[in-house]
């Protein structure tokens, strides 16, 4: 199989979707890797260590895709990439197609009838989504360094040292969602010292946060808490992410609470811009901007900060995925491997994930894998 790695083109977005590690192993299976020229300079490698692994280097974008039978990328389609993708053509990366506002990048997939793979949407029998987990974890910790950072006053920031500090009141650190990249803020919130409390609504993962993280506040979300909780802190982290179900939008923080909290103070949004009235995505040249008073951090590839780790955490995931599918072909290894199975969102210009379907609106044809090539 010819795998092709292009080079991101989404605005800060640094690392690469393939090592000159996974494209070595790779090619001494017998299968053919492609790299743009430049595509892993940012993440620390450059062209000659792909060209000692084995991988061929081509010019342009356009050229991986011309080529390249599956495409692996780190982040979603940008419009110039839209006509550049095929039929029966496989593409791995996170897509995030049930926030494709307006649908642009769905409808080309199924218009240009590309197989589409949702790293995202790759989930293990005990719903865990093992790509998520290490650049949730990343973003998580991220997360908390930048708001050191946000709350200084040359950022917009409020003026304190997000640091214990001795003889003065310890800033408060909310966070809203103990997953991955809640537990990993916490744990860097309070290795600075800080006043930290957990909302969490379930009860198993509840027990394990008080285990995990003894000196964290655990707190079981009822009615008001988040509220309550967001007017009393200096930070407030949301990893809450949007709901999948239809309906009217329910917001982790409304407006209302919002117009209320401390002037200046932050909201540090790693999960996602729709579960802030407020909150829309930002990037990292332009991270934050002031609503109601309160300053708002919404990167959604915070990541991009530290490529490096961020790309080799990453293959660590998806490489042994991208060699089943080089190895097997995708009928096969999503015979073989329900999670494979589960992150297919489009065929045959026919969107198969309900997930999607349902965020979208869109009709839904549930996968036969002997629509696959």
């Amino acid at each position: 199989m010819i795998i092709g790695t292009p080079k991101e083109i989404k605005e800060d977005e640094t690392r690469v979707a393939m090592t000159p590690y996974w494209a070595k192993k790779l090619v001494e299976s017998g299968h053919e890797v492609l790299i743009q020229k430049g595509a892993g300079v940012l993440s620390g490698f450059c062209d000659d260590q792909y060209i000692e692994a084995g991988a061929r280097l081509v010019d342009t974008l356009e050229d991986v895709y011309e080529q390249a039978e599956f495409v692996t990328k780190v982040k979603e389609l940008m419009p110039r990439e839209f006509d550049l993708i095929r039929e029966n053509q496989l593409l791995m990366t996170w897509l995030h197609l049930a926030e494709d506002h307006d649908k642009p990048m769905t409808q080309a997939l199924m218009d240009r009838k590309t197989i589409a793979l949702s790293m995202e949407l790759i989930v293990l029998d005990d719903g865990s989504r093992p790509t998520m987990k290490p650049m949730s974890e990343i973003a998580g910790s991220l997360g908390m360094l930048e708001s050191v950072k946000y709350c200084q006053t040359i950022n917009g920031g409020t003026g304190i040292f997000l640091k214990k500090v001795k003889g003065l009141p310890t800033p408060k650190v909310v966070i809203v969602g103990g997953g991955n990249a809640g537990s990993a803020a916490a744990q860097v919130a309070l290795g600075l010292g800080l006043r930290t409390t957990i909302i969490e609504e379930d009860y198993d993962r509840l027990e394990w946060l008080k285990y995990a993280l003894p000196g964290a506040e655990i707190l079981l979300s009822e009615e008001g808490l988040i509220e309550r909780e967001a007017l009393d802190c200096d930070v407030f982290v949301n990893c809450v992410y949007p709901s999948p179900e239809p309906g009217e939008r329910k917001y982790v923080l409304k407006r209302e609470t919002i117009r209320k909290m401390t002037n200046c103070s932050l909201i540090m949004d790693i999960a996602g811009a729709k579960t802030i009235e407020t909150g829309r995505y930002t990037t990292l040249s332009e991270p934050v901007y002031v609503e109601e008073g309160v300053l708002h951090y919404g990167v959604d590839n915070m990541p991009s900060l530290i490529p490096k780790t961020a790309t080799e955490a990453l293959l660590m995931i998806t490489g042994p995925y991208i060699m089943a599918i080089a190895e097997k072909g995708l009928k096969k290894a999503a015979e073989d491997d329900a999670s494979i199975r589960r992150c297919i969102s489009t065929v045959g210009g026919k969107l198969v994930h309900e997930e999607i379907a349902i965020n979208q609106e869109l009709p839904y044809t549930e996968l036969d894998l002997d629509m696959l090539p």
